[in-house]
């Protein structure tokens, strides 16, 4: 019988290192995909998470934000489902919880609607200082999702006060007129 004795040296361990970091940097796994973890206002009642999630391959980037509204948890709960997945394609920005205090206190608001922010010139209170940085999230993307909750439901005609013209409810409410896929 033969014996084969093989002796690690310091070289070959670093030649092993290195074939499996090429490995790893070459595969097309998730290794590709870097999410990161941005937070805002540490440490306060006021935290603002911000999620960003990168494809395995370049693409459009969508911002997902929910709980502007603290007393909508369709929209935080929903954004909470995206915080953490992996991508093939494209980058994925996610703030699930905009308005935490609202949330936590299950209120619309704190100081003011921050939904009716947006227009506004910034004041310096925390919801001023928030929509700054979900104005700037929007500029780095493509598309964007705001989630809300609501009630009743959108009808032509007035059935009753919960399906009327004024009501949308749970529904997807485009800010453009068309929308054209180039794809197709």
């Amino acid at each position: 019988m033969i014996s084969f004795q093989y002796r690690y040296t310091a070289s070959s361990i670093w030649l092993v290192c290195l074939c499996l970091l090429l490995v790893s940097m070459l595969s097309p796994g998730p290794c590709w995909c870097k999410n990161t973890l941005e937070r805002y206002f540490r440490g306060t009642d006021y935290e603002l998470n911000v999620y960003r999630i990168r494809g395995k391959s370049l693409g459009k980037t969508i911002l997902i934000i929910g709980g502007i509204q603290g007393n909508e948890p369709g929209g935080f709960m929903s954004a909470d489902l995206y915080a953490d997945m992996t991508l093939e394609q494209g980058n994925l920005i996610v703030v699930p919880r905009a308005n935490f205090y609202s949330i936590v206190l299950n209120r619309r608001q704190i100081n003011e609607d921050m939904n009716r922010k947006f227009s506004e010139p910034s004041r310096k209170n925390y919801e001023a200082q928030v929509v700054s940085i979900l104005k700037r999230l929007i500029a780095e993307s493509d598309c964007l999702l705001n989630l809300h909750d609501g009630s009743g439901f959108y009808s032509d005609t007035w059935q009753n006060p919960l399906r009327n013209p004024m009501r949308y409810g749970q529904s997807i409410i485009a800010d453009c007129e068309t929308y054209t896929n180039p794809k197709t």
